[in-house]
């Protein structure tokens, strides 16, 4: 079962579930979100701001999946995607370290949201019984076992299933442009400093599509398809050079790596450190 609304006031008015049209999804999103009042409510609003066309393509690719049967995110919180793939029809569990950090949100919503911190203990998933799984802008964070955590993925995922994973390309434009300043990927201090704030790590590092694939295949999926992509935003000077540069270079310095993999056989099972 999901978690509990843990809020002060009166529980907020459930949503309809859907299936409804992408427009109304994220119409439906933004309203709920705009309307949260917790300490979690400025990174609720930046981060659909600021991902937005992210959620869209990730939409668009769980939709050509045609997965029949539940999927399962992974990294779940602030639990927009989650909300956004059952309004558009789709069964939907998540899971997060820490899922009340979003109650109001989980609640009003009615997302299946479950308590597991990934990379120290096995997902509460029998074996095989979700058609896919998402692990999408979480693998950047994870700061003990991704190896663990992808041969989970591959344990609770049915023949067949396919697994969406987004990343980071550590090769992007902006990350080559702070190398070359003398810059690293990410300030550590604002990073590690996440985990007291937001209650989740940043970035611990980020990858090339060739170590993505790697630990994908290291853990029984055959990665069926490896692109990139970037989020076009137009509303900064900033944002509209960079787009100009992405379409001017090859597709492998976009910002994002999408992996799309598939389980035909059994993995190996990592057991927890």
């Amino acid at each position: 079962m999901g978690i509990d609304w843990v809020g002060s006031g009166a529980r907020p008015a459930p949503v309809d579930r859907g299936p409804r049209t992408e427009a109304e999804v994220f119409e439906v999103v933004k309203t709920a979100v705009i309307a949260e009042t917790g300490y979690a409510r400025d990174w609720h609003v930046e981060n659909l701001f600021t991902h937005e066309q992210r959620y869209r393509a990730d939409l668009r690719v769980v939709n050509r999946q045609l997965a029949d049967g539940p999927i399962l995110e992974l990294g779940s919180a602030p639990c927009h995607m989650t909300a956004i793939l059952q309004l558009s029809g789709h069964e939907i569990v998540g899971v997060d370290i820490a899922p009340e950090r979003v109650a109001g949100f989980i609640a009003a919503m009615r997302l299946d949201v479950r308590r597991c911190d990934i990379e120290r203990l096995p997902l509460p998933f029998a074996d095989g019984e979700f058609a896919g799984v998402l692990l999408c802008d979480t693998f950047e964070h994870l700061r003990i076992d991704p190896g663990f955590v992808l041969s989970e993925a591959g344990r609770v995922l049915r023949f067949g299933g396919f697994l969406l994973l987004t990343t980071p390309n550590v090769y992007s434009l902006p990350s080559m442009a702070r190398y070359a300043l003398g810059k690293s990927i990410a300030d550590p201090l604002t990073e590690f400093g996440k985990l007291r704030r937001l209650g989740h790590m940043g970035h611990v590092r980020e990858y090339s599509a060739r170590e993505v694939t790697r630990f994908v295949e290291g853990c029984g999926l055959r990665v069926e398809t490896v692109d990139y992509r970037y989020q076009a935003n137009h509303r900064s000077r900033r944002g509209r050079l960079l787009g100009l540069a992405y379409r001017l270079v090859s597709r492998r310095f976009h910002r994002d790596i999408v992996v799309i993999a598939r389980k035909c056989a059994d993995g190996p099972r990592l057991d927890p450190l």
